[in-house]
């Protein structure tokens, strides 16, 4: 089985994995490899198992069972419920429900020693909707994402709490540890501990949520443009297909397929005296836009690379035949997160661009100099009423604040933990960000929304204004009122739709 991106985001509503039944004979051979090791190796300096962690990671300890209760313990200092057992500000349940599968999927990949049976708790929690709260601060991106993957063994323990349908089943303080989900509470074996927590799993699954639902944004503008483009005229040559055969690349292809079709049957004419070519925001649409597809489709592959990698530290290895067991643990950086950072600098840079052209295209709409068909600021009445000013303003704001957050995380690495982690990726910064930017993006995308519809108020041919059930019970605007209702109304309906454009996401 391989884990695709729309496989992640169907987990961050429900469902679990049916496959892991498939697995269990391996991973059981590998903790039974495990098992031997720590009895018979004379190797008793195996990171994680016999010596502590990070810079304490030096003698030999015989408490193997209290070390992996001393890790979860002594990340889990970010408060995520309060004594009433409320929780804090935290990841979203669905954001949640993707960390918790993107990390049970890595270690059932094999390699790690985890017991099938922890890994079988874990997916009853995604079947049951019983998911550990996971606060949002305190990974790296190396060592693993630390204090929020901790939450998830802490949580098995009944030391925190659960979000979700099910969260009445978990073990809690609340509940005196008591659970109906077999094998909870949970004790951590050898090695389980860390397993849980020393991998690239939260910031993984979250920068993989980021581009489904930034991918599912991104086509509902094309169709905006889609819409326009029925009524309002623009040069055609620009989308022709044919231009864009002369060069590689695949996203301009795809803008020009979707876009030419319709441009085409409306074309705006060349006049002597005037200008023969739109502007870069209109002109420039496949080449800027079609980048943008493309730096989501590579970053998705970049992602997928990593859901389906296993990422822990130290790992099961084969042997070359020479010693006393097939397998022995080997120690190295596993957990370390290069790609999916640079990745997710790559997202936020992404999202600028569209916001950037995004607000372009909005100033074109309210210029009629350059659409030579709509009214100042879409105003039915220039000099008497604003028409989307406001919207405008909000705009600019918002392009501005997402392009001063795109200051790459992925070289922000501050040393600590004793020095031992003296040079670290930060990419679990830059998906927090990220979250900002998809926030602002939906906000953009519902105000570029309803200034393509004002535009179809002041359309030269309005039999050509199509049907559209975005806009659906909403109103243009003649006289200018407060538009917070529309607006609301947008980002709703953008959030909880799915693009008609939208294909599988790297399948």
């Amino acid at each position: 089985m391989i884990l695709h991106l729309s496989q992640l985001y169907s987990l961050s509503r429900s469902g679990s994995f049916s496959h892991l039944s498939n697995r269990k004979d391996s991973l059981q051979k590998e903790r039974e490899e495990l098992e031997s090791i720590l009895k018979t190796s004379k190797e008793k300096l195996i990171y994680g198992i016999h010596t502590g962690f990070g810079p304490h990671a030096f003698t030999s300890n015989e408490e193997l069972d209290l070390i992996q209760k001393s890790l979860v313990y002594h990340l889990t200092v970010e408060p995520v419920l309060s004594k009433e057992g409320i929780p804090h500000s935290n990841l979203t349940h669905e954001e949640a429900r993707v960390v918790l599968a993107a990390r049970l999927y890595s270690l059932s990949l094999g390699g790690s020693g985890i017991r099938y049976e922890t890994l079988d708790v874990l997916n009853q929690l995604l079947e049951l909707d019983c998911i550990p709260i996971l606060p949002e601060r305190g990974s790296l991106s190396a060592s693993g994402d630390l204090i929020p993957l901790s939450y998830i063994p802490l949580a098995l323990l009944g030391e925190s709490g659960f979000t979700g349908k099910g969260k009445e089943l978990g073990p809690t303080k609340q509940n005196g540890k008591t659970s109906k989900i077999s094998g909870l509470p949970w004790t951590p074996h050898p090695k389980e501990a860390i397993s849980l927590t020393n991998g690239t799993s939260f910031t993984t699954a979250l920068l993989g949520y980021q581009v489904v639902t930034f991918r599912n944004l991104f086509l509902q503008s094309i169709e905006l443009l889609q819409y326009l483009f029925h009524y309002h005229s623009v040069f055609p040559d620009a989308f022709h297909p044919a231009y864009h055969n002369h060069k590689q690349f695949s996203g301009p292809k795809l803008i020009a397929k979707f876009l030419h079709p319709i441009v085409s049957k409306n074309p705006k004419s060349k006049v002597e005296g005037k200008r023969i070519q739109d502007i870069y925001s209109v002109r420039c649409i496949p080449q800027i836009l079609g980048a943008v597809w493309d730096e989501i489709e590579s970053i998705g592959g970049v992602v997928e690379q990593e859901l389906n990698s296993l990422s822990d530290n130290p790992v099961l290895i084969h042997t070359d035949g020479r010693e006393e067991t097939r397998y022995r643990f080997a120690e190295g950086g596993g957990f370390y997160a290069s790609q999916v950072s640079f990745a997710a600098d790559r997202l936020q840079n992404a999202m600028a661009v569209w916001c950037t052209w995004a607000d372009r295209f909005l100033n074109y709409l309210f210029d009629p100099k350059e659409n030579n068909e709509f009214p100042l600021m879409l105003s039915a009445k220039p000099g008497t009423f604003a028409g989307l000013s406001g919207l405008g303003l909000m705009s600019a704001h918002l392009t501005a604040e997402v392009r001063r957050d795109s200051m790459p995380g992925s070289m922000q690495s501050i040393p600590t933990n004793g020095n031992n982690q003296d040079i670290v990726p930060m990419g679990a910064i830059s998906v927090l960000r990220n979250r900002r930017t998809v926030t602002s993006v939906t906000k953009l995308l519902s105000i570029f929304s309803y200034a393509v519809y004002q535009s179809s108020l002041f359309a030269k041919r309005k039999e050509l204004v199509p049907d559209c059930e975005l806009f659906r019970g909403l109103k243009t605007m003649d006289v200018d009122r407060s538009l917070d209702f529309e607006i609301q109304t947008l980002i709703d309906r953008i959030s909880n739709s799915t693009s008609s454009l939208a294909m599988t996401p790297i399948d």
